[in-house]
């Protein structure tokens, strides 16, 4: 989180110099100019989840990550750009998102693309895998990969997403028709397992049609600036997280429908030279419903642990 770090100690120092200047005016001194702040947290985030592990590309491996994420990488798994066979030592950098603590703390969001329509996905969790050699990325080929997550539930309608990013950081997810997942015990133990043939994220998701949606918005206090706030909900008995847009004035929105009658809690982290203040709203979903959020004061390391505690 060095990156972040130094952003929020430039931030402060300039607040102070803001400060000493102060006119009358009705902006937040404590608030960071931009949101670079949450880029820098939302990256340092991500590379501390890596897991860096090594294999001898001829031979293939089984690598297992922290959370029990299975990858069998097969004997002559990998690609160079250009097509050719790789061999030598190879470098597998691994980050599960398997939980919507996770997917709160790394800003990976389980919306899908539903032939042009944008909406929530059951999920069974997202990994991202990357693979290089001398600093070289890699490609996997066909067969290469094959990956088990961990889960308790075994839901037989799950799919495969590979997910792509767009310009504010938020994940889209888009169906990958030529996989299937399927339902794999493992001694005592139960996967989504399916075959890989190409990498970054990947999530094993699916479109439930819920009876009843509606839309909903959350709102901050009038004293907090949007510049320094981010605000998401999370579903747990969905495993599905979604971070709301702001819309107007103090306002944030869901990007699509949310299903009614569902419990969920509003979750909102602000950013500011003065400090960290979070919002952990439990509500359960009705129709056209409005969320006032309350802030509290936090760190960093308390809110991921209220985050993974949901």
């Amino acid at each position: 989180m060095k990156s972040y770090r130094l952003l929020l100690v430039m931030l402060v120092a300039t607040g102070a110099i803001w400060a000493c200047n102060k006119e009358d005016t009705d902006d937040d001194p404590a608030t960071p100019p931009d949101n670079t702040v949450f880029d820098a947290l939302f990256a340092d985030n991500v590379a501390d989840a890596q897991q860096v592990f090594e294999l001898d590309a001829v031979v293939g491996r089984q690598i297992i990550g922290a959370q029990g994420t299975r990858l069998h990488f097969q004997p002559g798994a990998f690609r160079h750009s250009d097509g050719t066979p790789v061999t030598g030592q190879v470098d597998v950098t691994v980050v599960e998102a398997l939980t919507v603590g996770d997917m709160i703390w790394l800003n990976k969001q389980t919306v899908g693309n539903d032939n042009g329509t944008l909406r929530m996905l059951r999920s069974g969790g997202a990994i991202n895998v990357t693979a290089s050699q001398d600093g070289s990325p890699l490609l996997i080929a066909p067969g290469g990969l094959y990956v088990q997550i961990p889960t308790t539930v075994g839901d037989p309608a799950m799919q495969l997403f590979g997910g792509s990013e767009d310009a504010d950081g938020r994940i889209i997810w888009n169906p990958i028709d030529s996989s299937v997942v399927t339902v794999e015990p493992v001694y005592i133990d139960l996967f989504y397992s399916f075959p890989a043939d190409s990498m970054y994220w990947i999530n094993c998701d699916y479109f439930y049609s819920y009876p009843s949606t509606t839309m909903l918005e959350a709102t901050i206090p009038p004293e907090q600036s949007t510049d320094s706030t981010r605000v998401w909900i999370a579903f747990p008995s969905e495993n599905a997280v979604m971070q709301l847009y702001h819309s107007i004035g103090q306002t944030y929105t869901t990007w699509q429908v949310v299903p009614v009658g569902m419990q969920a809690v509003v979750v909102g982290l602000r950013m500011s030279t003065s400090g960290q203040y979070s919002s952990f709203t439990p509500v359960t979903i009705s129709e056209n419903m409005t969320v006032p959020m309350t802030f509290a004061p936090t760190t960093l390391e308390e809110f991921e642990a209220a985050v993974n505690a949901l």
